[in-house]
């Protein structure tokens, strides 16, 4: 990472300044610099200990108070401890805690009581009563003992950091002899609380010294090594307030967090010792893995995470983990293939060619002068930030202190050949007492006798600010890998992680059995007893609705969740008759001849399913000298214009192969350019021509162009679900990768027909990595489909469900505040009817599943897997508010995952019966699927949106490219390099809008309110 990038960081010889100023106040440093030509900040940590490169004394309290300009000792001000105006506050104990326990969301109320979200209404009466297994084991008593809640201080206090260093203090010696004078079990959060269950009769607290340097002089902890360790008694929690609040008797309030907080501790404990923890996951020392490609591989562990159940009683979730982890190599291996997989032409290359392509290029800055940049190759080290690694070579084989990568070196000082190994000077500390500069190259020579392997790489720097060469540094183990995997790692992972659900309860057993609850010593000392059975609850199987297709043709699915298009017609065929339309062949995708004879069999196939056709398909090649993709669609758009004396209805573009930045080039003309509907199809697949594709083909493109696929068939005239004008809305945010700066993506859509079969969308930023939709996107997506539903329908909606996807328990408020505030003002400026609005929040991203009696097709399918139509209302679902999980689809491969949905808000009071019927029997209308989906259509379309939002995001084409820069882009950037620096409050450029000069209005219209996306 570049020094000019961090705002932390300085120049090198801004740098000499620094030392000159810690010399002044200390009177000596001891800290490693670099030359008069600008080595860089650090130490070796293989000098020998305690002779050379020693770590930099702490200035002294009076320096100190010089440093910060001379004020008295008096002076108090209490910093707030972030910027308000650029940063956002610091996490509430509730945030902190949510991370590790689900809580309710009542949780997360900034006024407990303040807003009861919709208690639940009773329990379905209309599904078949069936039993099931769920992945919880209950816990049968926890109110007998009383904790007692400490706080842990520590002067001087230690780092955010250094969680290490507190751990150390905590298990020293002093600190455990006082803990045994208490008696009792305690329990510590690494952090700043511990429990116990006795009390500390002195003054309920203790104060002990713990001097870490004390015996080991080759270890120097802090400036002297001395902490000053407190434990004070700060409450004394009764889990009988947790029992109440689940039977109802109290509201939420901060003593139950502190009952949940300490419960989840307790329960963490144990699997801690001996396992690896990661959150809520725990993974054991021999967990099973796999490779997932030269840089990654995953790892399979267990959750674990404490719940309030519907029984009025706490569960332990346990599930299966799989995770992707770095591999355990050495940090320089990581780089080089990081670099093999980047580029085609760079997937061979070795060490030699690497360091060659790391090395800074020539940048022309503002002022005509050239000066080194970084190189595209440097930039992927930007990755490698803040990954911990440890030491292993002659000399230092046990060694196991643990370092983190703060940056790669770049400084334009150093020139064409960058920070290496053989120019990065640092002062060393000779044995004779004397001071030398030298470099890392020769420091290894002179102290281990042996020479670097590859001496051009780029150094690394610590967090402490050592150097080490990064042929040196190996990988600590069981680093969770952060960035969103390829296609071809992810491909891997599914392999991996896909289990059928026979297998998948055997894992959790085991995984139950290594947790070891019924065992557990700390569980035992504090009264919590947990059962060894997984919980058997009352489940209900909804029945499954008939589908409806033109000339009153109907399909009973029954329990098997799929059927056919074969004989059938669409429900509704495309909305105006195909005079104008056309196949391009991109380059040289596949022949002419194979593309004529698939427009052949594509349309007859789409004839035989309703399609309205006058004008054959025009078929035309178009080779890629013409231009880029942005050339090709403007060529065919004209060329299949003139052909057929007419704007295209419908383009279909035929692709060498799947290309993400390919396809948004030419969603991103088709749609916005040009507002005409368009269909991706890679060359194999139109080469193949095979009946079951095109039908899936036909799906897409109806839908785009009007028409309806089937809905669930109705056993009178009237609608089976809305007895009055019914509006339904989708809501769904996408965001950026770990490490990606492109603005959140929000996607809003809404049902036009009264069977809520066809759904209208729009799309619009949504800040940074912000999840609740803010006011400028709700009011640039709404209003105008709402004003065309009002026109359609000739009135104004009397009930609106509100569907909204990826929202956390700590947003639900915020949901119902900002989001729903935001609707109703849309309705009031429409001059439209206050409809009765009904909030449901649907995940996906949860740990419960069902576990039907295996062999038993009453209730499971042959895998083993739930029939669709499962509900579960019972046992792991809240005590109070209205919430259930519905198993809608059939699992392809692997354990089916159900969605959890919560109903937050209801004015219009919805029974069970009702709302359960509705979504289940909707997920059977998705537009382009042949079997009832996972999850309800509305929330599903808004999904697929948001995703094709990418497309239209207002920046070149070019810089598209360069962010993607997996293909190889020339002028490949990082995206925080195309979207400029931004804070908090800076918005995102609004995306490109779906019109154009010269494209009729009905065509924009029409585009705007079509299923353009599906």
């Amino acid at each position: 990472m570049s020094d000019s990038k961090n705002p932390k960081s300085v120049s090198p010889r801004n740098r000499e300044l620094e030392r000159v100023s810690e010399m002044n106040l200390d009177g000596a440093s001891d800290r490693p610099r670099g030359s008069t030509a600008g080595s860089q900040r650090g130490s070796i940590s293989g000098s020998h200990a305690g002779s050379r490169a020693g770590s930099p004394p702490r200035p002294s309290t009076r320096a100190s108070a010089t440093a910060t300009g001379g004020r008295a000792s008096g002076y108090k001000a209490e910093p707030l401890g972030y910027d308000p105006g650029r940063d956002r506050p610091p996490l509430r104990n509730v945030d902190i805690i949510g991370k590790r326990v689900d809580l309710p969301a009542d949780a997360y109320l900034e006024h407990p009581g303040k807003t009861r979200f919709t208690s639940r209404p009773g329990f379905n009466t209309q599904g078949k009563p069936i039993q099931l297994q769920l992945n919880v084991y209950p816990v049968m008593d926890f109110t007998n003992s009383a904790i007692y809640q400490y706080d842990v201080s520590i002067s001087p206090e230690p780092t955010k950091e250094s969680r290490a260093l507190i751990k150390k203090l905590w298990n020293s010696k002093p600190v455990q002899d006082e803990i045994l004078k208490v008696g009792g079990k305690w329990l510590h959060d690494g952090n700043k609380l511990a429990w116990s269950s006795k009390e500390i009769q002195n003054r309920n607290e203790f104060r002990v010294s713990v001097d870490l340097n004390a015996g080991n002089p080759n270890t120097t902890v802090g400036n002297s090594g001395l902490f000053y360790v407190k434990v004070k008694q700060s409450a004394k929690i009764n889990l009988a307030y947790l029992h109440r609040y689940i039977q109802g008797a109290i509201g939420w309030d901060n003593h139950v967090l502190e009952c949940m907080n300490f419960v989840d501790h307790c329960l963490r404990q144990g699997p801690s010792e001996r396992m690896v923890a990661i959150r809520r996951n725990f993974y054991p020392k021999n967990s099973k893995s796999a490779a997932l490609g030269p840089v990654v591989e995953a790892y399979k562990g267990f959750y674990s995470a404490i719940r309030l159940g519907e029984a009025k009683r706490l569960m332990i979730n346990v599930d299966t983990a799989n995770t992707a982890f770095w591999q355990i190599r050495t940090v320089a291996d990581i780089a080089l293939h990081m670099f093999n997989a980047h580029k085609a032409e760079w997937s061979n290359y070795k060490f030699v060619e690497f360091a060659e392509q790391l090395k800074p290029i020539p940048v022309r800055g503002p002022t005509g002068i050239i000066t080194p940049g970084q190189s595209e190759a440097f930039g992927l080290l930007q990755k490698l930030h803040k990954l911990k690694f440890v030491i292993n070579h002659r000399g230092k084989m046990q060694e196991q202190k643990m370092y983190t990568i703060k940056h790669i070196i770049f400084d334009k000082i150093y020139g064409r050949e960058g920070g290496n190994s053989q120019n990065v000077t640092f002062q060393k500390k000779m044995p004779d007492g004397s001071i030398r500069e030298t470099t890392v190259w020769e420091h290894y020579q002179e102290a281990y006798q042996f020479r670097l392997q590859y001496p051009k790489l780029p150094i690394i720097e610590t967090t402490r600010g050592a150097l080490f060469p990064m042929e040196l540094c190996n990988v600590a183990e069981f680093q969770k890998y952060p960035f969103k995997l390829d296609p071809a790692q992810t491909a891997e992972m599914i392999k991996f992680a896909v289990t059928r659900p026979k297998e998948r309860k055997e894992d959790i057993t085991k995984g139950f059995q290594l947790l070891n609850y019924l065992n557990d010593p700390y569980l035992s000392a504090f009264g919590i007893k947990v059962s060894g059975n997984m919980q058997v609850t009352n489940a209900r199987l909804l029945k499954n609705p008939e589908i409806a297709f033109a000339s009153n043709q109907k399909h009973n699915p029954g329990v098997s969740g799929r059927w056919d298009l074969r004989g059938k017609r669409f429900l509704e065929s495309n909305q105006k008759q195909i005079t104008s339309w056309g196949l391009v062949v991109c380059g040289k995708s596949c022949s002419k001849q194979d593309a004529e004879a698939f427009a052949t069999k594509f349309t007859q196939t789409y004839r035989n399913h309703g399609g309205n056709i006058k004008a054959p398909l025009h078929v035309i090649d178009v080779p890629f000298s013409i231009g880029d993709y942005g050339e090709i669609c403007k060529h065919a758009w004209n060329a299949i214009g003139n052909a057929n004396k007419d704007f295209p209805q419908m383009i279909f573009f035929v692709v060498p192969n799947k290309n993400s930045l390919v396809y948004e080039r030419i969603k991103k003309s088709m749609d916005c350019r040009y507002c005409c509907p368009s269909q991706v199809m890679q060359a194999g697949h139109v080469k193949k021509a095979n009946a079951q594709y095109m039908s899936n083909v036909a799906m897409k493109v109806n839908a785009k162009l009007g028409g309806i696929t089937c809905k669930v068939a109705s056993p009178g005239p009237s609608s089976p679900f809305f007895q009055e004008p019914t509006m339904i809305i989708g809501v769904d945010v996408s965001h950026a990768g770990f490490s990606g700066q492109s603005p959140s993506m929000a996607a809003m859509t809404v049902s036009m027909d009264k069977n809520a079969t066809r759904y209208a969308a729009a799309c619009e930023t949504n800040g940074w990595r912000t999840e609740i939709l803010q006011s400028t996107a709700t009011q640039g997506m709404f209003p105008p489909l709402l004003r065309f539903w009002m026109t359609t329908h000739k009135t104004s909606p009397k009930h609106v469900y509100y569907f909204r996807d990826g929202v956390s328990e700590g947003q639900f408020q915020h949901v119902i505040e900002t989001e729903l505030t935001e609707i109703r003002r849309a309705f009031r400026e429409a001059n439209a009817s206050n409809p009765k609005i009904t909030v449901v929040i649907a995940t996906k991203r949860h740990h419960i599943r069902f576990f039907p009696k295996p062999g038993d097709s009453s209730t499971g399918d042959r895998n083993s897997n739930p029939l669709p139509g499962t509900l579960v209302e019972r046992d792991v679902t809240h005590p109070h508010h209205f919430d259930f999980y519905l198993c809608s689809h059939v699992a392809i491969q692997g354990t089916a995952r159900p969605v959890h949905y919560q109903v937050i808000y209801d004015d219009a009071n919805v029974t069970p019966d009702h709302l359960q019927k509705m979504i289940y029997q909707q997920c059977y209308q998705y537009a382009r699927s042949t079997t009832p989906v996972s999850l309800h259509p509305a929330v599903y379309y808004a999904h697929v949106a948001s995703m094709r939002a990418k497309a239209h995001e207002n920046i070149h084409a070019s810089q598209k490219e360069a962010i993607g820069g997996k293909e190889g882009h020339p002028t490949a950037k990082h995206s925080s390099q195309v979207y400029s620096e931004h804070d908090n409050s800076s918005e995102p450029p609004p995306l490109v809008p779906m019109k154009a000069p010269g494209i009729p209005n009905d065509r924009i219209v029409f585009m705007n309110t079509t299923m353009w996306y599906i």
